[in-house]
């Protein structure tokens, strides 16, 4: 019995929606220190991901992006 995973967004939207969403949220003068600080560091991405992700397979972690944005959606 396999699981079946609804097709994953398109990678220049999600990056629109992020940017738009940390704008929105900070204002622009905020989000532009966060993003040259984010953007002007080197970054180990795969210790990153370990603390962020841990084990987590990419399949659950669209499942859990799914279920926090439709509750988010509900929550309005």
């Amino acid at each position: 019995m396999g699981t079946r995973m609804k097709s994953l967004p398109n990678v220049g939207s999600l990056k629109n929606e992020v940017v738009e969403t940390i704008i929105k949220n900070l204002g622009m003068t905020k989000a532009a220190f966060f993003f040259r600080e984010k953007l002007s560091q080197e970054t180990d991405y795969l210790k990153i991901k370990d603390e962020l992700f841990g084990d987590k397979t990419s399949a659950e972690l669209y499942t859990e992006i799914c279920e926090w944005k439709a509750e988010k959606v509900t929550k309005k």
